[in-house]
């Protein structure tokens, strides 16, 4: 009993971790955009994707939402600054009654590139979260979001791009207080806070348990320790 309590939450926590450090693409979609080999000189714009994780906003709540920057090559985050490069920012505009927070930045990885000596961090198809609140007197009905992404490319072997904007509009929906929403499709697993908050009560205590239960089946044989 003890194995498997202990590798169901082992199992939702090395889950969790994976999905916030490596979102992946919708089903359907490609994780990364294919070049063009057609003319260099003129590549292919950067594009976003936006996400919510329910298909509307109830007045007084909060709801997490997200944006993705298809852009090519690399990018530095605003949490891993490298000097010289400007880093990946989302701007939104003021809206009546929406408040945005807890902008949430993609943790980046080192990558080797030409132009430095060291490896930098980066990220690659860059997912940016954030918190969406609508107040109690928010207007109802369908809403844009305007905002735009700042960032500069980062490519292994040609070097910095320019520094570029994209403007970004995000549509939403703002509903009544009770009123019933469903789940839209997210990019990555979403793990429930009450389930966090379990793992990470239960994880202290357990694994010492553990240190201890295994030796003793050691001591006594397998036959005598339930599984």
């Amino acid at each position: 009993m003890w194995r498997n309590l202990v590798a169901v939450i082992l199992l939702h926590s090395l889950m969790a971790a994976q999905a916030e450090q490596a979102p992946s693409a919708p089903p359907g979609q490609s994780a990364e955009p294919a070049p063009k080999a057609s003319d260099p000189s003129h590549p292919k714009p950067a594009t976003y994707r936006q996400y919510a994780f329910y298909d509307a906003i109830r007045r007084g709540r909060s709801e997490e939402v997200a944006v993705q920057c298809l852009v090519r090559g690399f990018v530095t985050t605003p949490q891993s600054p490298v000097s010289g490069i400007v880093p990946l920012k989302l701007e939104l505009e003021p809206a009546e009654g929406l408040t945005f927070s807890k902008f949430l930045y993609p943790k980046p990885s080192f990558q080797k590139v030409n132009f430095q000596p060291e490896p930098i961090p980066v990220a690659r198809l860059p997912l940016i979260r954030f918190n969406l609140h609508a107040d109690d007197s928010a207007a109802l009905g369908p809403r844009v979001l305007n905002g735009r992404i700042t960032f500069q490319g980062i490519h292994v072997d040609s070097g910095l791009g320019p520094v570029q904007q994209m403007d970004v509009l995000i549509p939403i929906t703002v509903v009544e207080h009770d009123a019933k929403v469903s789940k839209a499709p997210w990019p990555f697993p979403h793990t429930p806070v009450g389930l966090l908050v379990v793992m990470i009560v239960l994880l202290p205590v357990l694994i010492p348990l553990m240190l201890i239960y295994y030796p003793i089946c050691a001591l006594v044989g397998p036959q005598r320790c339930p599984d």
